[in-house]
């Protein structure tokens, strides 16, 4: 009788260990392969400065680069294809869906908060907060300061007291912003954010491998407004970056307006407070550079897009922070992050 008891309760305890092992090795999302979107290679793509690159690339732990320039490949490190979590990168691609929206006429950017009937359920929005326009919210200008998913420590500790600023008048890095921005283009367009990127942007500019189901949400019971995410493969994020490289254009057709893009990457904030950048556009950070401004949408985790619009250049600089519980998890506890200065270095080496 114990004998089975015994078989009963080890056969139970290897379902619920074969169980967990299941759901932390699962991935958030499935890649897929495809080998007909490779690019045109560059003259320039030589194996001297794909040794460059890689010993740049060592002294951190990033896992994939990618370069486009002319909408031609001239560097491809790593593993390029691989999907990565972009993280807070997702913010200057929601941009673009607004400025592609906008130019459909689905979005008013200056519709209040209260005219579009959008609210935090779990932090119901005052008067003065429902004021706030989407234009603010872009700009990262809402003066709407409640919990939000995927805030970091400093932000909370950053963050003003609710009230303290009216709407448009003060700048803070805000994911109740940029969170909110994904409920609202959903609500506006009536459509998925994975499906509007893949319609206007990925399925013009050859993203073979993008998936709608690539953007994933995240839900907490602080805020009832989801946080979306964008897993994206190094070359793909290239790609999104060289149609503002080329003046919204991927080989000469218009995909983003050139309004949208012009307009996207001004500076509405001066920032002195964030390594090397001077400025904050529609979720864009800019460095200031008399002789070549570059644009930037950086990520925690060390994830990098760096877009040169004078050498219409593009660069996609991803470290593996995991797609999986597991992987997620083994990431923070031993993972390094990517540096700017790193980012900076492979730059300057691709414009030699």
């Amino acid at each position: 009788m114990k004998s089975r008891r015994k078989r009963t309760l080890l056969f139970l305890s290897l379902i619920v260990i074969g169980s967990l092992f299941v759901y932390l090795t699962r991935p958030f999302v499935q890649n897929e392969t495809d080998n007909e979107n490779i690019l045109l290679q560059s003259k320039t793509d030589t194996e001297q400065l794909k040794i460059s690159l890689q010993q740049q690339m060592k002294r951190n732990e990033s896992d994939a680069l990618y370069a486009i320039q002319d909408t031609q490949q001239v560097a491809s490190i790593g593993s390029s294809n691989e999907l990565y979590n972009v993280a807070s990168i997702r913010k200057s691609i929601i941009s673009a869906l607004f400025g592609i929206a906008e130019e459909k006429r689905l979005v008013d950017l200056d519709m209040t908060l209260g005219q579009l009937s959008v609210d935090d359920s779990k932090q119901p929005l005052t008067k003065q907060e429902k004021s706030a326009t989407i234009r603010d919210l872009l700009q990262a200008r809402s003066g709407i300061y409640l919990n939000a998913l995927g805030e970091s420590q400093r932000m909370k500790d950053l963050r003003p007291k609710r009230e303290s600023h009216t709407p448009g008048s003060f700048y803070y890095y805000n994911n109740w912003d940029f969170n909110m921005l994904g409920l609202i283009l959903e609500k506006e367009t009536k459509m998925k954010i994975g499906d509007a990127f893949e319609q206007w942007i990925a399925k013009t500019v050859g993203m073979k491998t993008f998936s709608p189901s690539h953007v994933t949400y995240e839900k907490n019971e602080e805020t009832s407004i989801p946080m979306y995410r964008f897993y994206m493969s190094a070359e793909n994020l290239a790609r999104f970056g060289a149609l503002y490289a080329q003046d919204g254009k991927w080989k000469g057709r218009s995909v983003i307006p050139i309004k949208w893009v012009e307009e996207s990457t001004m500076a509405y904030s001066k920032i002195s407070d964030v390594d090397r950048f001077s400025g904050y556009g529609y979720l864009w950070w800019l460095e200031s550079n008399a002789k070549n401004p570059l644009l930037w949408g950086v990520g925690s985790g060390g994830q990098f897009l760096i877009v040169d619009r004078k050498n219409n250049l593009s660069i996609a600089l991803l470290n593996d922070t995991g797609t999986s519980p597991l992987s997620t998890l083994t990431y923070h506890w031993f993972g390094q992050e990517s540096t700017y200065a790193e980012a900076r270095a492979i730059h300057r080496l691709l414009i030699k």
